[in-house]
């Protein structure tokens, strides 16, 4: 076998084997297993990237909201600050994610409906209250409209208690239902007006007659409203010109229902001691006449027992005394009886007549016809339970009757037999129809009473 000789040297081929294609199969791999590294990165970014992102109208613009995962180093490209998210639209918007641009459609939306609260409503039947008054606390960023879900419900036929649904819309499209509990009562009774009076005025005198005299001592009361409104016209009445005048007063309650209740003002030419006054004494006398009528009477009495008790309380506490009354106008006269608490038959009568008034009983004074060998004298003539009725608190010297007799309620027959004389002029009433049918049998003067079983008529 020949012997060969290893020729030792630099070989190229050698050398690329052992040294340069290592190197350079390893650089490739690096640069391969680099180049698939950033393809991942790229490619995680644009999956957590979203391609359309919806934010409610009028709210901010926050990075995490296009991304299902933000990746580090992102921030915006495009100045999100000149985006005005008070208004329905749609923009593109740049991020950069660590070099890397990305973009998504950003949609300004509104799909947050309006909120409110009901505000129950307790009414009487009638028209449907305005459906903006039945919601409270209404919210939303746009203008949001109100309105009845079902159409307006007829609430004049209807009463009780139910539920009325309310529908708020706002201006792009979404909407509540508000739930507003009703309670309806069915009210048909008008109010009662009381305390209505006629009036007086001597066309010479300057003390007008005002709207608050008018109104003085007038109240008005209802099965519901608390306190229904009181209304007067006196348009037609002329102060300067004599004659006798109409004077309305209207009430009406929170359901509609009204009240109409005439009186009048009777304007004189001069003064006359027994039928006329001064607006200024009236308002005096009424004054007085409110102050003890407080203590001796209740709203709920009838009209003959308020007038019982009127004539008790005159006899037993204004006393008897000849010449003690100025006749310079029923009202001076009345005011001096009920503050000196002494008066002649003319004073006595006068604060009956004062305080009748104020309780609203219609009343007149009547005096004696001049007969020789007596005494002028006067009396009411009182409108009670429907009827005229005579009513004289005249106290009586012992022997023309009993201690503590005084004539109420009396018809023309009764009074005509009553202790004393009472003729008077007839002709002066021939205008007002008087009773005639008797009720003395439940009269009881001497205690004050009406006793049970008075013949009430229905009103």
């Amino acid at each position: 076998m020949a012997n060969v000789k290893k020729k030792n040297g630099f070989s190229l081929i050698s050398f690329l084997g052992l040294a340069v294609m290592p190197l350079l199969a390893g650089g490739a791999l690096g640069a391969y297993f680099a180049f698939c590294m950033y393809s991942s990165f790229i490619n995680n970014i644009d999956a957590a990237v979203l391609s359309e992102v919806e934010i409610e109208y009028g709210h901010p613009i926050t990075i995490d909201s296009f991304f299902s995962k933000v990746p580090v180093n992102t921030t915006f490209i495009t100045d999100i600050n000149q985006i005005d998210t008070g208004k329905l639209a749609s923009y593109e918007i740049w991020m950069d994610c660590g070099g890397h641009a990305v973009s998504s459609v950003l949609k300004v939306v509104d799909k947050t409906a309006p909120t409110a609260t009901a505000v129950p409503v307790d009414m009487f039947c009638g028209k449907a209250p305005d459906p903006e008054t039945l919601v409270k606390d209404v919210f939303d960023l746009t203008n949001v409209k109100i309105e009845y879900a079902e159409g307006t419900p007829n609430l004049v036929m209807n009463s009780g208690k139910m539920n009325i649904p309310v529908k708020l819309t706002d201006t792009n499209g979404n909407t509540t239902i508000v739930t507003v509990p009703f309670d309806v009562k069915d009210d048909y009774t008008p109010p009662v007006i009381s305390g209505v009076r006629k009036f007086e005025h001597v066309a010479k005198d300057n003390d007008k007659i005002t709207k608050d005299d008018y109104l003085e001592g007038v109240t008005a009361t209802d099965d519901f409203t608390t306190k229904p409104k009181i209304e007067v016209d006196y348009s037609k009445v002329d102060l300067k010109k004599v004659g006798v005048y109409p004077v309305r007063y209207i009430a009406s309650d929170k359901a509609g229902n009204r009240t109409e209740v005439e009186s009048s003002v009777t304007v004189f030419a001069t003064y006359n001691g027994g039928a006329t006054a001064s607006q200024k004494d009236i308002n005096k006398a009424m004054s007085l006449a409110r102050k003890q009528l407080a203590k001796i009477t209740k709203a709920s009495d009838t009209d003959v027992v308020k007038a019982m008790n009127i004539y008790y309380w005159v006899y037993h506490h204004i006393y008897f005394s000849t010449g003690a009354s100025p006749y310079k106008g029923w009202a001076k006269a009345a005011v001096n009886a009920l503050n000196k608490r002494r008066a002649s038959c003319y004073g006595r009568s006068c604060a009956c007549k004062a305080m009748l008034d104020a309780c609203g009983i219609e009343n007149f004074l009547i005096m004696r016809k001049k007969v020789a060998g007596l005494r002028i004298h006067n009396w009411n003539l009182v409108k009670l339970n429907g009827e005229w009725y005579h009513c004289d608190v005249q106290i009586y010297i012992a022997g023309l009757a009993p201690k503590g007799f005084f004539c109420f309620m009396m018809t023309d027959k009764e009074i005509a037999k009553a202790p004393t004389n009472h003729q008077y002029k007839k002709s002066a009433f021939k205008n007002i129809k008087r009773a005639t049918k008797s009720v003395q049998k439940w009269i009881d003067v001497y205690n004050g009473k009406i006793k049970s079983g008075f013949p009430y008529k229905k009103k």
